[in-house]
C-alpha cells in the first residue's frame, strides 16, 4: 500500500509480513530465501518460513499458510514472540517505483502438525530444512533468525 508520510510528504509503501519460528527435535526450521530469480546479483539467506500478508488476512492464519507453502509443513499452537518494524530503502527494493518501505514483521513461535518436508515452487525461497541452532551459526543468514534464537534460547534466561 503506497501513501504520504504525514510529516514529510514522502511516499512509502507497508508490507506486513508473519514468520514462525518452527523447532522440533532439537532442530529449526529455516527457509532459504533467494531472490536470483529477479536479481542474478542477490546473495541467498537462510530465514525463517513466512512472508507477507494478504489483504484481510489475519497475521496468524497467514503465517499457517505461509509455513506450508514454503515447506510442506502444517504448523499450529501459534504464540506471538515477537513484532517489529524495518525501513527498506527504495533503492534496495525490488518493486514500488523507487519508494522506501516500511515492513510490519509478526513473529510466532509455532508447532509441527504434520506434512512433509519440500521446497516452494516458483516463490522466493528455493530450499527448506533443519537446523540445530549450533549448524545456523555456519549459515549465512538474515538477522532476524539470530534475534528470534536469543529470544528463545532457555540457556539466555539464567545469564
Amino acid at each position: 500500500m503506497t501513501r504520504a508520510s504525514e510529516q514529510t510528504g514522502e511516499l512509502y509503501d507497508t508490507r506486513l509480513a508473519a514468520y514462525a519460528l518452527v523447532e522440533n527435535d532439537g532442530k529449526v526450521l529455516l527457509t532459504l530465501w533467494d531472490m536470483r530469480h529477479r536479481d542474478p546479483r542477490f546473495i541467498p539467506r537462510w530465514t525463517l518460513p513466512g512472508g507477507g500478508i494478504d489483504l484481510g488476512e489475519q497475521t496468524s492464519d497467514g503465517v499457517i499458510r505461509e509455513v506450508f507453502e514454503e515447506t510442506g509443513y502444517h504448523v499450529d499452537t501459534l504464540a506471538l514472540l515477537d513484532v517489529t518494524t524495518g525501513i527498506i530503502p527504495g533503492a534496495k527494493r525490488y518493486s514500488g517505483e523507487g519508494h522506501p518501505m516500511q515492513t510490519v514483521a509478526v513473529t510466532y513461535t509455532a508447532q509441527l502438525a504434520g506434512g512433509e518436508l519440500r521446497a516452494e515452487q516458483n516463490g522466493s525461497t528455493s530450499q527448506a530444512g533443519w537446523f540445530t541452532r549450533e549448524e545456523i551459526r555456519q549459515l549465512n543468514r538474515i538477522e532476524r533468525v539470530d534475534v528470534m534464537l536469543r529470544m528463545t534460547d532457555p540457556g539466555a534466561r539464567n545469564r
